[in-house]
């Protein structure tokens, strides 16, 4: 079961677009939908100068208002793949928003999928080729 608390352990960063890899998709079937509700864990590229063990993650709950960011995250990550195996994504670069949030005094930064625009893409296929290569 995908525990929504694990939000609240994302290092806070400062807000801004990031290139991040997935490195680990977890899906959890729900009783209403026909999309599952996903945990995607993430690493920003080295450049950010974050611990190598930073892990950032998001969940995407399957609901009305969430379906744009099941869209961006599927352009963003797994463009041409089906979208019912989402653990292709796993390895992928893209970009990312990340904003600082507050929960019971608890500071962690918030991960958003967004519209990629064709330079980003560009820059995220290159990244997949230079840690492909190394």
């Amino acid at each position: 079961m995908i525990d929504n608390g694990i939000i609240v352990k994302n290092p806070l960063v400062p807000e801004g677009f990031y290139f991040a890899q997935v490195i680990a998709v977890e899906a959890e079937t729900v009783a209403t939908s026909a999309i599952p509700k996903l945990l995607i864990q993430l690493r920003l590229h080295t450049s950010y100068g974050l611990p190598s063990d930073s892990v950032f993650s998001a969940i995407l709950h399957p609901t009305e208002r969430s379906m744009w960011h099941y869209v961006n995250f599927f352009n963003t990550f797994m463009l041409m793949d089906p979208i019912d195996q989402p653990t292709k994504a796993i390895g992928c670069w893209g970009s990312v928003r990340i904003r600082p949030s507050k929960f019971n005094g608890i500071e962690y930064s918030t991960v958003k999928f967004v519209y990629q625009p064709l330079a980003i893409r560009m820059k995220s296929w290159k990244l997949g080729l230079e840690d492909a290569e190394s």
